[in-house]
């Protein structure tokens, strides 16, 4: 059976305030500990990769940037899909596209920002567009061992862990869901770095190098691709 994002709450990638530590800054030489950072994430990492100062504000002090629909349009075709996969669920199109549509709607409603009308209904469509593209695939899929699986890597020389949860995790492949309104040729760099960071994660905890793909669903198709050049990006995720 699929595992659920159970635990989700202590996997929260939102940092610690730094001010809510005890530890006098005088006496820690630790920069995280010092300013509360408990961990980093694939998401604050590449933050910090793209524009360093605005990473420091991303982990530092919990500074976001504006959402949109379509962060929302990915979280419910996210959660669809590790319903389809789950052994104990039977979903049949419609219900699939149903239950898609249904969580968009509940995550927008959810949602403390405003977005325009117009823009909602908008991703809505994409939603139902992209879990039909995407259907006839999935569904022939094996049951993964996890959906949402938690990771934690460690890397030489920071103080503490990378922490994220993977899309789909197979005894060994790792693949990560992501929909996009244009189709893709090829994994983007972005995505190359996530992904490999997921894979390290799980060659450290099993001693094995998983498969990683990146699955791209879009209104026109889905087309999955394998990250090939993973020492470059094992290199990149390090250096960073």
């Amino acid at each position: 059976r699929v595992m659920s994002r159970t635990g989700a709450a202590a996997w929260a990638l939102t940092p610690t305030s730094p001010t809510a530590s005890n530890t006098s800054p005088s006496s820690v030489t630790d920069p995280f500990t010092r300013f509360g950072v408990a961990h980093l994430s694939a998401t604050s990492m590449l933050q910090f990769r793209a524009d360093p100062a605005l990473g420091v504000l991303y982990l530092v002090f919990g500074i976001r940037e504006a959402g949109s629909p379509a962060m929302h349009r990915g979280s419910a075709l996210d959660h669809t899909i590790g319903q389809m996969l789950d052994d104990g669920v039977a979903l049949d199109h419609a219900a699939a596209r149903q239950l898609a549509t249904d969580h968009y709607d509940n995550l927008i409603q959810e949602t403390p920002e405003e977005y325009a009308p117009d823009a909602v209904s908008r991703e809505r469509e994409v939603v139902g567009q992209c879990l039909d593209r995407c259907y006839p695939v999935v569904s022939e899929w094996p049951t993964p061992l996890a959906y949402q699986h938690p990771i934690r890597l460690s890397l030489k020389g920071i103080e503490i862990p990378v922490i994220g949860f993977i899309d789909l995790r197979y005894g060994d492949a790792v693949r990560e869901l992501k929909t996009s309104g244009k189709p893709r040729r090829g994994i983007i760099d972005d995505h190359a770095f996530q992904v490999s960071t997921y894979a390290m994660a799980i060659r450290q905890e099993t001693g094995e190098w998983p498969q990683a793909f990146v699955d791209y669903i879009t209104p026109k198709g889905m087309a999955s691709f394998q990250l090939k050049n993973g020492k470059r990006w094992v290199r990149e995720v390090v250096d960073t």
